[in-house]
């Protein structure tokens, strides 16, 4: 029996460790969502989604890079950085939700677009969400770029897989690639560099005639961060840059929106930034924001969607950074500033806020996120 009993146990951590080493194996991409725990650290527990540059933001160490990471490489690098300011900390990864693929897909498509995949899509599959081809689109032509890649795009022959079933030519998609299927009247004649404050910058095929703005497209728009009085062209072999007008270019005006020739460079730049601030707790969206010029608590609030739930308004910490030393925290009574009976303050650009939970008490939430949202046009409108 005692036998029987030994080899039960076996078996049994065979199947744990055949079952738990694959999600050790996943890598962390942009996108996904993580379930981290701290332990003791309620502001630190938490779900965080991963940037497009591969970071997570967290109160007192501000930005991590994980992508690329196993879960088990992410809490060791989590664990490095929380060791600044925090003794011992006790770091796990409970979970990574898998993002959706963002893929865009343009030309001779129905619906084109920046679609959401599931991982693992393919060519194919891409185009199907797009609605699939019109009846003009030539499928032995498709392309594909990377995002961030200087490398022209490839070229893949769809028909040999839709026609006689060659599935190396259905290939696989990534995050952040750009399809585009050419006409059969109008051919690829090149590559664009579109650089700058666009999603997807790097290099992107033109056809015959395409313009500024439908360039910028092709490479997933403008950025929050973007500036659209400062979007320059540059033709090949040339030095001087031709200044855009691309707010009158994406309203229809063709003079505004010159055709492109192959090796042209158009960029688009960012806006000034005076720094970042990130916000916590119960907040509709929290997350980092760019500070864009002086900030108060208040709107930063406002910004951030307003208070979410019952929230201890008058128990608001921001975390600030100090020369070299343990971060500062600072208390705001934001209830108090709504009512008028204390000073506004100032966000500062690496400032942490957090708006913590309630503990219960009056709701003051919807007078106060009704006020700031308020106070937020008023200031924004004069």
């Amino acid at each position: 029996m005692k036998a029987i009993g030994v080899l039960a146990v076996l078996v049994l951590l065979v199947v744990l460790i055949s079952t738990v080493a694959p999600a050790e194996e996943y890598v962390i991409n942009p996108g996904d969502t993580i379930s981290l725990t701290v332990l003791g650290e309620p502001d630190l527990t938490k779900k965080v989604v991963v940037d497009a540059q591969g970071d997570i933001t967290l109160p007192l160490v501000n930005q991590v890079h994980v992508a690329g990471m196993t879960p088990q490489q992410a809490t060791q690098e989590l664990a490095k950085q929380l060791k600044r300011v925090l003794k011992n900390p006790q770091v796990s990864i409970d979970g990574v939700e898998a993002a959706k693929l963002q893929v865009t897909v343009a030309g001779e498509v129905k619906k084109p677009g920046i679609l959401a995949l599931d991982r693992g899509a393919c060519l194919v599959d891409a185009i199907t969400a797009a609605g699939g081809y019109t009846p003009t689109a030539d499928l032995s032509k498709v392309s594909i770029s990377h995002a961030g890649d200087t490398k022209p795009a490839c070229s893949v022959d769809l028909g040999r897989f839709l026609l006689a079933g060659d599935t190396t030519a259905n290939v696989a998609v990534s995050f952040g690639d750009t399809v585009f299927v050419p006409s059969r009247e109008s051919y690829v004649v090149g590559m664009v560099s579109v650089l700058g404050a666009v999603r997807q910058s790097g290099q992107h095929p033109i056809t015959e005639g395409m313009t500024v703005r439908e360039a910028v497209m092709l490479a997933g728009g403008p950025t929050e961060l973007a500036d659209p009085t400062s979007v320059t062209l540059r033709h090949e072999g040339s030095s001087e840059a031709v200044a855009i007008d691309y707010a009158k270019a994406a309203g229809g005006d063709p003079a505004s929106d010159p055709k492109l020739k192959p090796g042209d460079t158009i960029y688009f730049a960012p806006r000034a930034q005076l720094g970042y601030y990130t916000i916590q707790g119960g907040v509709m969206t929290p997350g980092r924001y760019e500070l864009r010029g002086e900030t108060s608590i208040t709107e930063a609030i406002a910004i951030a969607g307003g208070a979410r739930g019952k929230v201890r308004l008058n128990e608001v910490s921001i975390l600030r950074s100090s020369n070299g030393g343990a971060p500062i925290t600072t208390r705001a009574s934001v209830g108090d500033i709504m009512a008028g009976k204390s000073p506004n303050v100032s966000i500062q650009n690496g400032d942490n806020i957090i708006v913590p939970a309630p503990r219960g008490g009056p709701d003051l939430l919807k007078i106060a996120s009704v006020a700031a949202s308020i106070a937020w046009i008023l200031l924004r409108t004069r």
